[in-house]
């Protein structure tokens, strides 16, 4: 069997490793509009804010996904380490705010 000239297998482990966040940043923006349609009938305020607040997190996180991937691209065939952990970081933040717009919408109805 033939040995990869880098440090990869030269399989989609960046094009899968891509589309799981991805996978993920939707998930969470579909979670997020389905929230702020039930909120909004308690209370419009409350799910303008929290939609103000995550949507473009949201929007955000899925942008560092494509960024994310097309630099670890170039790293892998430069052989230099990859990307940092900003894209976790903001996905946790969304998580927070997410959790915090559901504890909204318990309180609130």
């Amino acid at each position: 069997m033939e040995r990869p000239d880098g440090p990869w297998d030269p399989g989609l482990q960046v094009e899968r490793t891509t589309l799981a966040w991805l996978r993920t940043a939707l998930a969470f923006v579909v979670g997020l509009l389905v929230l702020l349609r039930l909120l909004a009938h308690e209370s419009v305020i409350a799910a303008a804010v929290c939609g103000a607040l995550t949507l473009p997190l949201g929007l955000a996180i899925s942008w560092l996904v494509w960024h994310r991937h097309l630099r670890g691209e170039r790293r892998l065939h430069a052989e230099i380490p990859l990307p940092g952990g900003a894209l976790p970081a903001a996905v946790a933040v969304l998580a927070v705010l997410a959790g915090s717009s559901g504890l909204i919408y318990v309180l609130f109805s």
